[in-house]
C-alpha cells in the first residue's frame, strides 16, 4: 500500500530530506542500489578523500565563476550586436558591424584599464601617505646596521620595577624622560655615515705615558640627554665594590686606601682601548638586561654611543665621514657608569680569584691594581697574571701588556697615582716639589709688588685641593703656605 503524505512527512523528519530523496530514487531505479549515496560516501571518506573532494569543489567554483563571467560578457556582446543590427538592418554589412563592435570593445577595455590604473595609483598614494604618517609618528629606522632589534617591543616591566627603573615602552615615553622634543629624539637616535653637523666636539689631550687620548665631548642637547640617562637609569644600577672610578663618595684616594701601605707586592694593569672596546651592541645588550625592549634599548644605545669621524671638504662644504663603528665616547657623562656596570661581572670574577689567593683588588676605570701581603715566594706571579688575563679576555676586554707593572717594596708603589709604599698614602715627591716651586715663585712675585695671574692662582688652588683630598695631615705645612699666598690677594 502506497505511503500516505503523513507517513512521508514523518520519514522525511526522521531521515532528513536528502537521505529520504536518495532512498526513493533507489526504490524507483533512479540510483543504483549497490552504489553508496554521496552522503554515505561522505560519512566514510578518508582524510585524503576529503581533501580531494574539497579540491574538486574549489575547482568547480572557479570554473563556475569563469563561465558566469563569460556568459555575462556574451550577453553584453549580444545586446550590442542586436543594437547594431537594428542600426545597420538595411545594409547587414557584417564586416562593418564587426569593426564597430571591436572598436567599442577596445574603447571599453581601455577605459577599464585606465580605471584600474587610477585605482592602483590611488591605493599606492594611500599607502605612501599611511607610511609617511607612521614614519612621522614612530621611529622605524635608526641607521644601517643598527636597526635590527627595533621590531622587538616586549618590555620586562617586572624587572624594571625590581630595579626601580622608569617604564619606557614607546619612543614618546623616552622623549618625555629625556625632556626633549620628539623631533630632537629622532635626530639624536639616527646614524648617518656622512653628516654636515657633528653632535660632538672632538679634541686630543696628551697622555702621561705619552701619545694622545681622543676625547669626544657631546654638544648641549646630546649631553643633556645623556645626563638624563645617567640620572634616571644608570645610577640606579648597582656596581661592584671593587670599582672606584666616577662614583659618588669614591675616588682614586678611596681606591688606594683599600690597599695596605707598603705591600710586599703590587701589580698594576691597564685595559687596552677600554672605551672603544665597548660597542653599540654591548651597550644595547646592557639596556636590554635591565628589562627594556630591543626597541628602547636600541634608542638608548644610539644616544650613548658615537662613531669616530674625520672632516673632509666636499664641493666647498665640510662633511664629517664615519671612520669607525659606534663605540662609547670618553667625554659623555653616561659613559663612565656604563663601563662600571659592564665590568661588574668581570670585577666579581677577579675578586673571587684574588680572595682565594690572598690578593686585594681595586679598579679605577681601566686601571687595575692588585696588592699582596706575605711571602711572595709562595705564589706564582706568572700563573696569577695568566688567570687574570683569561678572565679579562672572556669578558670582552684585553690587557695592555706594556702597562703591566710588578712593584715590590724597593720600588715606588702607587695606585692610580697615589703612592702607598710609605707609612701613609701620599703623592709623588716630584709633584710636591713642583708645587713648592710654584708657591715660592708666587711669593717672590708678590714681594716685588706684582699680582699673580689667574692661571697661577688656579694652578696653586687646584693642587692644594688635591693634597687635601689625599692626605691633609701629611701635607699640612705646604697647604698652609699655598693658602697664605692666595690669601694675600683676597
Amino acid at each position: 500500500m502506497m505511503d500516505t503524505r503523513a507517513e512521508y512527512r514523518e520519514k522525511v523528519k526522521e531521515m532528513g530530506k536528502k537521505e529520504f530523496t536518495f532512498q526513493k530514487m533507489q526504490e524507483y531505479g533512479f540510483w543504483p542500489s549497490h552504489l553508496p549515496t554521496p552522503y554515505e560516501r561522505q560519512q566514510n571518506e578518508t582524510e585524503e578523500d576529503f581533501k580531494r573532494r574539497k579540491q574538486l569543489i574549489d575547482e568547480y567554483d572557479k570554473l563556475s565563476e569563469k563561465i558566469a563571467k563569460l556568459y555575462k560578457d556574451k550577453r553584453e556582446i549580444d545586446i550590442k550586436l542586436s543594437s547594431l543590427k537594428k542600426e545597420y538592418q538595411d545594409t547587414w554589412d557584417y564586416e562593418k558591424i564587426r569593426a564597430v563592435v571591436s572598436q567599442e570593445i577596445m574603447k571599453e577595455s581601455i577605459a577599464r584599464r585606465a580605471e584600474r590604473k587610477a585605482e592602483r595609483e590611488r591605493q599606492k598614494q594611500l599607502k605612501t601617505e599611511a607610511w609617511q604618517k607612521k614614519k612621522a609618528e614612530n621611529i622605524l629606522f635608526i641607521g644601517r646596521g643598527y636597526s635590527g632589534l627595533l621590531a622587538q617591543k616586549e618590555t620586562n616591566v617586572e624587572k624594571l620595577q625590581e630595579n626601580h627603573l622608569p617604564i619606557l615602552e614607546t619612543d614618546k615615553d623616552l622623549a618625555a624622560l629625556l625632556q626633549v622634543e620628539y623631533a630632537t629624539l629622532r635626530h639624536l637616535t639616527y646614524h648617518r655615515d656622512v653628516v654636515t653637523f657633528d653632535n660632538y666636539h672632538r679634541f686630543d689631550i696628551p697622555k702621561k705615558s705619552g701619545g694622545m687620548r681622543h676625547i669626544a665631548a657631546p654638544k648641549t642637547k646630546l649631553k643633556a640627554a645623556q645626563r638624563q640617562i645617567l640620572d634616571q637609569i644608570l645610577e640606579k644600577i648597582p656596581v661592584s665594590d671593587m670599582a672606584h672610578g666616577f662614583l659618588k663618595s669614591k675616588s682614586v684616594v678611596t681606591g688606594a686606601k683599600v690597599h695596605q701601605t707598603r705591600p710586599d707586592l703590587l701589580i698594576n694593569m691597564d685595559l687596552e682601548n677600554f672605551f672603544p672596546t665597548i660597542t653599540f651592541e654591548r651597550v644595547r645588550g646592557l639596556f636590554q638586561s635591565f628589562g627594556y625592549s630591543g626597541y628602547i634599548a636600541s634608542l638608548l644605545a644610539m644616544i650613548c654611543t658615537y662613531c669616530e669621524r674625520m672632516p673632509m671638504e666636499i664641493k666647498g662644504e665640510t662633511k664629517y665621514i664615519k671612520t669607525s663603528e659606534r663605540i662609547l665616547p670618553q667625554g659623555s657623562p653616561a659613559s663612565p657608569m656604563i663601563t662600571n656596570i659592564i665590568c661588574k661581572r668581570m670585577d666579581q670574577r677577579i675578586f673571587g680569584l684574588c680572595k682565594k689567593l690572598g690578593f686585594t683588588y681595586t679598579r679605577y676605570a681601566d686601571d687595575m691594581s692588585f696588592s699582596y701581603i706575605g711571602d711572595t715566594e709562595q705564589i706564582s706571579i706568572g700563573g696569577f697574571l695568566h688567570s687574570i688575563q683569561k678572565i679579562i679576555e672572556e669578558e670582552g676586554f684585553s690587557v695592555k701588556q706594556e702597562k703591566t707593572h710588578i712593584l715590590r717594596k724597593n720600588n715606588r708603589q702607587y695606585v692610580t697615582g697615589i703612592v702607598i709604599n710609605n707609612d701613609e698614602i701620599g703623592v709623588p715627591r716630584k709633584w710636591v716639589k713642583v708645587l713648592r716651586a710654584s708657591i715660592h715663585n708666587a711669593e717672590q712675585l708678590q714681594k716685588s709688588g706684582q699680582k699673580l695671574s689667574k692661571e697661577t692662582r688656579m694652578e696653586i688652588k687646584g693642587k692644594i685641593a688635591w693634597l687635601r683630598s689625599v692626605n691633609a695631615t701629611r701635607y699640612q705645612k705646604i697647604i698652609h703656605q699655598g693658602l697664605n699666598v692666595l690669601g694675600n690677594e683676597i
